[in-house]
């Protein structure tokens, strides 16, 4: 029985889960600039309180901006892919597991799920995929 691409990334999303991988759009970037920003004001103004200041404020407001916009990878993979996405991640995947030579998804899913070197290979597989792809960062 060959292997089914949905059942795969369920099966990816799964161990991303446990290893509890999340993702973000960009919005790290975004949080760290006005953070800086504001300590850069702050510190023109007020000298080196205010650059304790500014970086205070700074800091709450990309905590406000960015917070809830980290996701769980697992949930990216199962929700915002599209089919074609789902293809390339899947042919990706097999790639990566080639030398392991796996053949049927009754082989794969078991070992998957149980071996180290496996998931490692699998997860960097869809990691890089997903900052390659989705520009993606990956917080894990």
């Amino acid at each position: 029985m060959p292997v089914d691409g949905r059942e795969l990334i369920k099966a990816i999303s799964i161990i991303a889960n446990e290893r509890n991988v999340k993702v973000t759009m960009k919005q790290t970037t975004k949080g760290a600039m006005v953070c800086a920003a504001s300590a850069f004001a702050a510190g023109i103004l007020l000298g080196p309180v205010g650059l304790a200041i500014g970086g205070t404020a700074g800091g709450l407001m990309a905590y406000k901006m960015t917070n809830g916009t980290f996701r769980p990878l697992a949930d990216v993979l199962l929700n915002d892919l599209n089919d074609d996405q789902q293809e390339r991640l899947v042919r990706h995947v097999k790639n990566a597991l080639a030398e392991f030579a796996i053949s049927d998804l009754a082989m794969l899913l078991p070992l998957l799920m149980n071996n180290a070197n496996i998931q490692q290979a699998v997860l960097k597989t869809v990691t890089s995929f997903v900052s390659n792809e989705l520009r993606c960062q990956i917080i894990d």
